[in-house]
């Protein structure tokens, strides 16, 4: 028997990422809740993030980043060196979305890639937090793992599945869980 058919049929590993944006600045002006900035506090914490991003050699193969400009800008300090992902997509979608939005944007991806990363924001990204580490439909009458998902955390979720079509459908495992100090 090949390879090929040996392991067809079989699951594999795919790894989520998620990141929520900086600490954002409610004192300084700004048009829109769209176009609030980082805070002095949340630079610093997206720089200890890239630090320990840096410390495990984090790379994934495709970066999808809200398009509102704290979590842009959160990008922007956490690729410093432009060596995050072979692929990222800036994503107005990602802005305000749920855990049922957020789910259908990765279910849709290619699976060709093994690791995605998404840098987004509160109360979306908590949600399909629990939702990927559940791997329940509906859990939104659960009560949450987290406290609250804090600005600048970064959570690694491994879920056991061939295709992100089938993410969300079984519980997946925690790899690491960072906060700023």
């Amino acid at each position: 028997m090949t390879a090929e058919l040996q392991n067809e049929g079989q699951s594999s590993l795919k790894q989520i990422h998620l990141i929520r944006h900086a600490k954002s600045d409610w004192e300084s002006e700004f048009r829109s809740d769209h176009e609030r900035p980082l805070s002095e506090r949340g630079k610093r914490n997206a720089k200890s993030l890239r630090k320990y991003l840096e410390k495990i050699e984090f790379k994934c193969d495709l970066f999808l980043v809200s398009d509102s400009k704290r979590t842009s800008d959160t990008y922007r300090i956490i690729n410093r060196k432009g060596n995050l992902s072979n692929d990222e997509i800036l994503s107005e979608e990602l802005y305000e979305s749920d855990a049922e939005e957020i789910l259908t944007k990765l279910r849709n991806s290619d699976s060709k890639h093994e690791t995605i990363a998404l840098l987004g924001h509160n109360p979306g990204l908590e949600e399909i937090a629990n939702r990927l580490i559940r791997g329940k439909d509906d859990s939104s009458h659960l009560e949450s793992v987290f406290f609250k998902f804090p600005t600048s955390g970064f959570l690694s979720i491994q879920s056991e599945i061939s295709s992100w079509n089938e993410l969300g459908s079984v519980p997946g495992k925690i790899i690491r869980f960072w906060i700023p100090g």
